[in-house]
């Protein structure tokens, strides 16, 4: 009976050991072809990684599965933002055994810039495509910062760009040629090149063909103390040689600045001065190319004023015009439906154009100045230079700021 009732425990044993090697058996085949079934996205192709050293995520016992590959860079800050990026992937809450892959390109451009592609793609347990994702980052090296579209491109791009492209871009991934315009889907939409578009692009980079100034941006800024009352000089149809330099020596000694709205073809003649001014901190303003009076012209010519003046001080600034002085004053209704910037006149007349002599510009402008006066002058005439360089230290002695025409636009928007 014991002997019985030992070869039964045996057997028993026997069978739980064979079960437990079946167990162990199909366990392992299932594993093998889990991870066999997983095998594709442990690697992908290099020929794309134009940029960085690719990393990989390890697969993770979660719910959910991660095959996640991204690169690194030298740039510390570029390697945070893909870090960030890759997180917010990584946080992803989908069902039990959802796979998610993701997969770059990238390249990088003028030694500078940085494009990264990231195409995500999430798979059921079936290995089934259940959702696509597409993401970039455009990312400048020298100032370590993700770039926006104002700063690929000018002002005025959003109508060229939805003329080549019937819609404006998403993303877009900077070339040797041009810029590569992308859908919010990540579908390509063409390539906007540098070529036929110099004009529109406003990378600074010195390889890439554009207007944009590539001379040092370091501009001189005054402090302004909103308490104070402010007034604008505003001048007009300079520069001028010797007394647009003057009049700013006079601004720069009593410590605030001014706005010179130029004309194009004189800028084009004098653009060092411009530069000096604005270098200094002074306001560029538009005043037409060529002093025509806009409010009779019609469309083609209002934008050829305009846009030409525009171009030229985006040249020799690197800054993009914000504010108009319509020449005499006029503004017509064509005027408003075709310039996108803000027109401005005044409401101190100093008549120098007419009177060119100091005393009497004095009497025209002392007795009415007040907190938020904007001033009317031209850079043209001695007499507006002597004028200026009396009237100064009178109005700084009591109290007043002199300050650029936007720096008072803003401070009376915030109050």
């Amino acid at each position: 009976m014991g002997k019985q009732r030992f070869e039964f425990d045996r057997l028993k044993i026997l069978v739980l050991a064979l079960l437990a090697v079946m167990v162990l058996l199909v366990s392992l085949i299932f594993l093998g072809r889990k991870e066999d079934r997983y095998q594709e996205f442990k690697s992908v192709s290099l020929d794309n990684k134009k940029a960085g050293e690719t990393l990989q995520d390890e697969f993770g016992e979660a719910d959910v599965i991660l095959a996640l590959h991204y690169p690194q860079f030298s740039d510390e800050t570029l390697n945070q933002l893909i870090k960030d990026h890759v997180a917010a992937i990584r946080a992803y809450q989908g069902e039990e055994n959802d796979l998610v892959f993701l997969d770059y390109e990238s390249m990088k451009s003028f030694d500078q810039y940085v494009t990264i592609r990231f195409i995500e793609k999430v798979y059921d347990e079936q290995i089934k495509l259940k959702q696509t994702n597409t993401s970039f980052i455009t990312y400048d090296m020298k100032q370590q910062k993700i770039l926006k579209i104002e700063e690929l491109f000018r002002s005025d791009y959003l109508v060229q760009l939805q003329t080549m492209f019937n819609e404006i871009p998403e993303h877009f991934q900077i070339e040797e040629q041009g810029i590569r315009c992308f859908d919010k889907d990540g579908n390509e939409l063409g390539l906007f090149e540098y070529a036929n578009h110099e004009r529109f692009i406003a990378l600074k980079n010195p390889q890439v063909p554009s207007l944009a100034y590539k001379g040092d941006e370091e501009v001189e800024k005054m402090t302004i103390d909103p308490d104070k009352p402010m007034i604008v000089f505003t001048f007009d149809d300079g520069p001028t040689p010797e007394i647009t330099k003057r009049i700013m020596d006079a601004f720069l000694a009593a410590g605030g600045r001014a706005t010179f709205f130029e004309l194009g073809n004189r800028m084009e003649a004098y653009g060092d001065l411009t530069q000096m001014l604005y270098q200094h901190g002074f306001e560029i303003g538009n005043h037409s190319y060529s002093h025509a009076n806009l409010s009779v012209a019609d469309e083609a010519a209002i934008r050829q004023e305009i846009y030409a003046t525009q171009d030229i001080a985006y040249a020799l600034t690197g800054k993009e015009i914000q504010l108009v002085r319509p020449t005499y004053g006029a503004v017509s209704d064509l005027m408003r439906e075709v310039i996108p910037f803000r027109m401005i006149n005044w409401n101190i007349d100093s008549l120098d154009w007419k009177t060119r002599n100091k005393e009497a510009i004095l009497n025209e402008v002392l007795p009415y100045i007040e907190d938020g006066s904007i001033i009317l002058m031209h850079d043209l005439y001695d007499a507006t230079a002597e004028a200026v360089e009396a009237m100064l230290p009178i109005l700084a002695e009591k109290g007043y700021q002199f300050v650029t025409l936007s720096d008072y636009l803003a401070s009376t928007e915030t109050k």
